[in-house]
């Protein structure tokens, strides 16, 4: 429990914002791409509407793994700021809060 103590007490925000980004992005191209491989004709069986939504999350989730990755500490918690406005994103902080700490113990080690 110590070990765990000592590691958030080295808290990083743009750290932190960076793995809620990634973890948002992860969610959204992951489930799409989930969405996609369950349907039995793939893609094209789809309705457009599928298509454009699933095609839409894809780019979303695949644009904030991209920023988590390369943006730049600013930009990350902007991002951050503005996509966590409502009340599910308590619940994806929580769920952002095991890659932190792996972030933060890449980084630490480092």
């Amino acid at each position: 429990m110590r070990a765990l103590g000592r590691l958030f007490d080295r808290f990083s925000w743009p750290l932190y914002c960076r793995s809620y980004l990634a973890t948002l992005g992860g969610l959204l191209a992951g489930l799409a791409g989930l969405l996609i491989a369950h349907e039995a004709g793939g893609y094209q069986a789809l309705s457009p509407g599928w298509q454009t939504g699933l095609a839409l999350a894809l780019l979303a989730g695949a644009a904030l793994l991209l920023t988590s990755v390369l943006a730049s500490p600013r930009i990350i918690e902007r991002w951050s700021d503005a996509l966590s406005k409502h009340e599910v994103a308590l619940f994806l902080m929580v769920l952002a809060l095991p890659l932190y700490g792996l972030l933060l113990l890449l980084r630490w080690r480092r």
